[in-house]
């Protein structure tokens, strides 16, 4: 019965594929008032049309920034998550998005300045290397001991001693005055 393109056949089927609201509002419609499966979409579309679902498009991309305090991988993750729920996707646009959403003075957005990457991939592929980076360097600052202050120590005697070298000279010339009056 369901392989037909019979209008009432369709009318009185549809209200078997409603749940809550939407058979509420199918019950609300007033009797001898849809002629045609044709009008009786339209009235639906319209009466839900604030239920729908817009499509995400590459616009939406200029919206993302990246945090203060946020890592490069948290950023470049967020984005890409976003960047994958855009059916048509364009790709110079995408590239655009991301490098403005940088923080600016970063390495990585002075480094995509630079460049004339226009696919996504690529992009994507850079950030990685960046991020490797800015993880070794947060890797080796961490291991690096603060401080039990003989380094600290060092430094400071090396710089607070200064090289008496008054006495030497004195007590060099006194030889050699010394030297100079006798004869041998």
């Amino acid at each position: 019965m369901l392989y037909t393109n019979t209008d009432s056949v369709w009318c009185k089927v549809f209200p078997s594929t409603l749940i809550t609201l939407g058979q509420t509002w199918f019950k609300s419609i007033p009797p001898a008032t849809v002629f045609d499966s044709r009008q009786l979409t339209s009235m639906f579309v319209t009466h839900f049309i604030s239920n729908k679902r817009r499509e995400k498009t590459t616009g939406k991309m200029m919206s993302i920034k990246e945090g203060d305090s946020e890592s490069l991988r948290d950023y470049v993750g967020r984005f890409n998550a976003e960047a994958v729920t855009i059916p048509s996707l364009q790709q110079e646009v995408t590239v655009l998005a991301l490098i403005t959403g940088l923080k600016e003075g970063t390495a990585f957005r002075s480094y995509l300045g630079r460049k004339k990457l226009t696919s996504l991939t690529e992009v994507l592929g850079k950030a990685n290397n960046f991020i490797g980076g800015e993880e070794f360097d947060k890797t080796t600052t961490a291991k690096r001991p603060e401080g039990d202050g003989k380094e600290k120590e060092k430094d400071k005697y090396w710089k607070d001693k200064k090289p008496d070298n008054s006495g030497r000279r004195e007590e060099n010339n006194s030889v050699k005055k010394g030297q100079e009056g006798r004869s041998d």
